[in-house]
């Protein structure tokens, strides 16, 4: 097994752990006995973790040609996984299925901690590029970090929405080729 077989294992592992959080968050939500008050801008940004999980996941394949001599290098593929793994918990609730559930209120209350969380995975995956494979940091790859910001700060609906507009357009044209990257997210 090379030393890339090995950190894409261990990447894999978390990031399914990741995925599993909200899949199983979503199918709690199908279980309940009493129906949450499901809200859209919730549900679309777990599918934007979601994405973006998957993308950093298939992202990590430019690196198997890269020779792991310095145990950062390693530290810097491994972290947006850990990142992505917090912010899938933040962003899924546990679900009472006796109780009434606005989903919404959890949304807002778990701002921060998602918010913070998706910056940080955003800003190590790009990090990633810039250690381990030497590319530049862009003006759009400094602003994804940047925006991701804004709703941890804020409970203003508009900037939620448009938060999670520009990311949803962003992981979608990335994985559909629009925009170039090197490792799922940007370069």
């Amino acid at each position: 097994m090379t030393l890339f077989e090995f950190l894409m294992a261990l990447a894999s592992v978390v990031i399914a752990i990741a995925l599993t959080e909200i899949f199983a968050g979503w199918g709690r939500l199908l279980r309940t006995h009493i129906v949450p008050r499901i809200d859209w801008l919730h549900l679309g940004w777990t599918l934007v973790i979601v994405l973006y999980a998957i993308q950093y996941w298939v992202g990590i394949w430019p690196y198997r040609e890269i020779q792991f001599t310095l145990i950062y290098q390693v530290w810097f593929l491994i972290f947006p996984t850990l990142f992505i793994v917090l912010v899938s918990y933040a962003i899924t609730p546990d679900i009472d299925p006796d109780r009434n559930l606005d989903l919404r209120d959890y949304y807002l209350s778990r701002r921060a901690p998602v918010f913070i969380g998706l910056a940080a995975f955003l800003a190590t995956a790009q990090l990633a590029d810039v250690i381990i494979l030497d590319i530049r940091l862009t003006w759009i790859s400094l602003a994804l970090v940047v925006i991701g910001l804004l709703p941890a700060f804020t409970q203003r609906i508009s900037i939620h929405t448009a938060v999670l507009i520009f990311n949803l357009y962003f992981v979608l044209a990335t994985g559909f080729g629009l925009i170039p990257s090197s490792n799922g997210l940007i370069n």
